[in-house]
This record gives C-alpha cells, structure tokens and sequence, in this order.
C-alpha cells in the first residue's frame, strides 16, 4: 500500500509528485490556452482537461468558419459559444447575434425556413447574451410561438396539416422557457396543453416517437430524450423555488390506482385554441391543470425507456443524429436531475464517445451538418442546460429500466390489459424480458387458438424496435398470410411487421388494408405504408376530416366524407406504388 498512516513511502511519493506536477502543468497551461479562447474560468471548472480542450477546438473551429453558418443556424452558434464562455463581444457571438437581431421588425419576429426550431435556438441565444436587454425581443419570438401552437398542444411545420412533431415541439418548448427566464409571462393553457400533447402522445413503454399521431410512430432516442426534455421544462416552470423543485424529486403522492393509466400520465384535460393567446393579456392566477403527479410519471416513464435502451453510441436508428440525440439527452438528464442513467455515467461515456469522433479541425460531422453538429457536440460536454436549472436536491436515483412494454401499434397508450406480462417492483410497472425469437411469436399469432395475442404482439413489436428488424424479412410469407386473418389484432400485427420489411414488393397487401373492414387495421396500414415508404405523412391527405365538414353534419355526411378521402388515399397509394415497383410485380396491384 502506498499510504502508510497517512503518509507516502519514498517511491510512491516521488512518482505521486511527478503524476500531479504533470497534471498540474496541463491544467494550468490549458487554462491559460482557454482564457485566450474566451472559455470563461467559471465555464472550465468542473470540466475535465480533455473536455475543456475539446471545446477550445471547437471554439476555434467557429472562429475560422462561423460565416459557413446558414441564417437559421446563427441563434444556434451563438448559443453554443457562449455556452462555451465566449463573451458577447467575441467576433463570433457579435456577428451570429446580429444576424439573429436582422430578423426583427419594430413589432414582430420573422424566422427564415426553419421556423419554430429557429425561433427556439434564437431566444435560447438572446437569452443567454443579455436577457434584459433583448427582452423586447424575447417577447416577440415568445408570441409567435404562441400563435403558431396547433390546437391539440402541440407545434409543427407551417401550413401542415398534421397532428404534432415531437422534434419541433422541444424546440419550442426551449424558446419559451427561454422567454420565461427573461420575465415573461407565458399563458398557461400554452404549457398545460403542450403537456397534456406529450402525454395523450407517449408510448405505454415510456418511449416517444418523431409524429406520434402522423404516421412516424417509432420510439426512436433522440425523441425519447426530446419528450422528456419537453416534460422536464414544464417541470421546471411548474415553480421557480428551487425548495419546490427539491420536493418534485420526493415521490409524489400517488392520487390515482396505478391499473387506472399508464405512467399516471393518461389523466385528460380540456384542450383550448391557442393561436390568439399571443396577445391575450396574461392571467397570474390561472393555475395549471397538469398535475405534478403527472408530469413525473411520465418523465419517469421516458427515463425509464432509455435506461432499458441505454447508449451514448448508434442509437435504433443508427448513427444518425447521434449528436442531436446526445444534446436532448443532456437536456434531459439535467432537467430530471439524473446523474446516471441506469447505473452508467452517462456524461463521462458520451464525451468519451465526443473526444474520439471529433475532426481535426475541431468540428463534428453528422447528418444535420458540420455547424449543428459542432453545437450540439459542444452543448453536451458544457453541460448547457444544467446551468438553467435551479438546483436544490441532489441528483436523483438512476432512473429504473424498463418500463411498460405491452401493445406499440397505432396508439399504443395506456397500460396492457393482459397484465400478467407485466410486474411491479418498487412501485415501478415494468415489462417482462422476452428472448422469444420472431419465428415462435409469429408462430404464436398463426396459431387460432392462441391465448396469448396480445403478449405475442407486444414481445414483437419489442424485439423489432430492439435489433431484430432484419429478422422480419425471413418471415415475409407469414407475415403475408397473418394478414388475411380473420382476428383484428393479428391483421394490425402484420400490417405494423409489413411496413417495417424493407421490401416494396409487400405493399399491394398493405394498400389491401386500406379497405380492412376494421378502422383500427385500416390505420395500421396506412401507417405502415408510410413507414416502407419514407413518406412519414402520406400524401397530404388531412388528418381530421370531421372539422372539414360543416357544423351539424348528419352521420351519412360523414361517412360519405370518409369514403372519399379513403377512394383517394388508396388512388395515390397507387400510383406512388406503380411508379417504384419491382419489374417483377407490375401486375400485381390490388384493384
């Protein structure tokens, strides 16, 4: 032992004295590196060496290349250098805030292409440059955020007629709690709603998908970390004290029975238009109708998935917006005051992972481009978000893994009503593991008698979203037979697999089931159909066709609408598949 009542030997101290003299050495020539860089003293205290060199690469990087920067992505750079520790008058900051501050009027915030995700970035940059002073500024972007809120809560692209992205909704979600920072007011019904959207659009397993209620329904990481990141922000502005925060990390008194719903995330409230509230005055004394009961559940519940899929690497997308995912997942780490994340260090892993795959040239290179990327990367191993957090309590428990696991098809909320494949432990419902391989369960489906669909379907559906998606392709002649079955849930099954082959040549049987006699298994093949085709939205056809309809519509009217808009989906489906088919299957088409 080197330590010998509590001093060193001879050679243990001599080789102690060397170690931390080097150790020393670095620091203190890297800080004076960084001070030149403009990566503040306070900015580079708690981070390690090799971290803080990174960023000074990428600070560096900015330097050289910041005029690279499109104007949707300058909020962006701004936000990450200072981050980062540059001050508002590095050449940087100064040039990527002024093009920021071009996109105002005397009265009014006006983005380019990138919309909501632009408005996010630019108040998260405003803020962070001088609160009080762009507060007029924050304003503005904070009302067309409002305005542009869809009515069920959630954000989208404009002019689309969908029902919410997942994405785009953080981004809006980090604007206003931005705004919020800088003192203004931001409606209640705003954040209520945005809340109750992620929880009406939260998978039963914890997890969140791109557009939940759009056709995109895969829990994907980067949207997990996205919906509690977003759940986290209400979170925070439920209170400012950070005393209050400290008993948010209590367990919360459980109001409900836990068989009522999923998370106890499942509670509804009253969805309002939101588009004038922008301008509405603000009333105090409105209080939230989201319970913090809820709110923690279904954090925990979105945790809980990621402790179960836990990575800091290729996600179950692969390796694409991997630093996109790694920025959400800091968001939600902070925001949820988690330190690990089933019992990994997640920090230390990911900028492990950053310090590697960063370019010589102090950049980062993934599929959202060189400069978001840089951002992103930097974002992560500056911790951004944990200094917007008031802290109180100490960092929670790793959060628990997994969680409810049952039926993901179209929906897919609520808890399973075959509880026998789920358990309890600690208070948490959490999913039975499966190692079925795909053929037994598909196997389990074909078989009429079956008891056990529904366990069947949920195992499926887990092993696909887990890594074995290829398997699918193997069992494309089941699949296709278990799509003529006379059950519902075993049609809905095989539509969901059908879509996720990979095999074009599968879809004459999933335009088929446009026509399915049950609404449910007509959806699921729609939506299947957008996932083989890469086509997340369909066609443009509108999603609610009830409020195209005039008020009182008689129920013939109605159905009446419905057969059209169902005669023209199954048009364009095809034609889009006529158009990519396989030579082989030209005259394969259902008519």
């Amino acid at each position: 032992m080197p330590f010998s009542r509590g001093r060193l030997d001879g050679r243990s101290s001599q080789r102690f004295l060397k170690v931390s003299a080097g150790k020393c050495l670095i620091v203190v020539l890297l800080m004076a590196c960084l001070a030149g860089s403009g990566v503040s003293r306070a900015c580079a205290a708690d981070k390690p060496p090799e971290v803080l060199a990174a960023v000074q690469k990428a600070m560096g990087y900015f330097q050289k290349n910041a005029q690279l920067a499109a104007l949707n992505e300058t909020g962006l750079v701004a936000y990450s250098c200072l981050a980062a520790g540059e001050t508002v008058d590095s050449p940087v900051v100064k040039e990527m805030l002024g093009k920021v501050l071009a996109k105002f009027t005397a009265d009014s915030y006006n983005p380019t292409n990138h919309h909501v995700y632009e408005a996010g970035v630019d108040a998260m940059a405003l803020a962070a440059a001088d609160k009080d002073k762009y507060r007029d500024k924050l304003q503005f972007i904070s009302n067309y955020l409002i305005k542009n809120q869809k009515s069920n809560g959630s954000w989208d692209y404009p002019n689309m007629d969908h029902s919410g992205d997942t994405s785009i909704t953080q981004y809006a979600m980090l604007g206003l709690w931005a705004a919020v920072r800088a003192g203004i007011d931001v409606p209640q019904p705003v954040l209520d709603n945005a809340a109750n959207w992620h929880m009406r659009t939260q998978m039963r397993n914890g997890g969140f998908s791109y557009q939940p209620l759009g056709g995109d329904t895969d829990v994907r990481h980067s949207m997990t970390m996205a919906g509690v990141g977003s759940m986290g922000i209400v979170r925070v502005l439920m209170t400012r004290n950070p005393q209050d925060l400290e008993s948010l990390n209590d367990e919360p008194e459980q109001k409900t029975k836990k068989a009522d719903k999923a998370f106890g995330v499942l509670e509804r409230v009253t969805l309002k238009d939101t588009p004038d509230q922008a301008a509405a005055p603000v009333d105090k004394n409105v209080k939230s109708l989201i319970s913090r009961v809820d709110v923690e559940k279904s954090i925990k519940g979105g945790m809980g998935w990621l402790a179960s899929n836990y990575t800091v690497e290729k996600t179950n997308i692969g390796a694409s917006w991997h630093l996109y995912y790694l920025y959400g997942m800091e968001r939600a780490a902070s925001l949820g005051n988690y330190e690990k994340i089933a019992n990994h260090d997640w920090y230390t892993e990911g900028y492990r992972v950053l310090l590697k795959s960063q370019n010589g040239d102090g950049s980062w290179t993934d599929i959202g481009g060189v400069t978001a990327s840089t951002c992103f990367a930097t974002l992560f191993l500056m911790r951004a978000t944990e200094k917007l957090v008031p802290r109180a309590a100490p960092p929670r428990p790793p959060p628990k893994a997994p969680t409810v696991g049952g039926g993901l098809l179209a929906g897919g909320r609520g808890l399973p009503t075959d509880l026998a494949n789920v358990e309890t432990t600690g208070g948490s419902i959490t999913a039975k593991k499966t190692d079925t391989p795909l053929d037994k369960l598909l196997s389990e489906l074909e078989n009429p008698k079956s008891q056990k669909v529904e366990s069947a379907q949920a195992a499926l559906v887990e092993a696909v979203q887990v890594g074995q998606r290829e398997q699918l392709i193997g069992q494309k002649d089941l699949l296709l037979k278990l799509a003529k079955d006379s059950r519902v849930d075993v049609r809905r099954t095989a539509f969901w697999a059908l879509g996720r082959c990979n095999d074009l040549r599968v879809a004459p049987v999933l335009i088929q089931g446009l026509i399915d006699a049950d609404f449910d298994a007509a959806v699921e093949a729609r939506n299947a159909l957008c996932v083989l085709s890469r086509r997340p939205r369909g066609f443009g056809l509108p999603d609610d066709l009830i409020a195209k309809l005039p008020e009182g519509a008689s129920q013939a009217e109605k159905e009446s609408a419905f057969e059209r808009w169902r005669d023209e989906d199954i048009r364009r489906w095809r034609e889009w598949y006529q158009s990519v088919r396989p030579y082989s299957e030209r005259d394969k088409l259902p008519d």
